[in-house]
């Protein structure tokens, strides 16, 4: 699963390393800095999972929900 988001302040997630030799054309699409977790432990039902933008920004990838389908 992959979240992001523009709004992120200056202290969130953790730094990413890029390689010094990467192309400025590539390195100005990708993140600054990231957050994620190991959702390892059982397995995922197949589906669309969904975080609100708050819960992103506060670092509470564990209320992570996963989005049934309407009837």
């Amino acid at each position: 699963m992959l979240y992001g988001t523009d709004e992120a302040p200056a202290d969130w997630g953790e730094p990413v390393a890029h390689p010094p030799r990467m192309r400025h054309e590539l390195r100005r699409f990708l993140p600054d800095t990231v957050m994620g977790t190991y959702f390892g432990e059982r397995p995922l039902p197949n589906g669309d999972f969904v975080l609100s933008h708050s819960d992103l920004l506060a670092g509470h990838l564990n209320r992570i929900r996963r989005l049934s389908p309407a009837v």
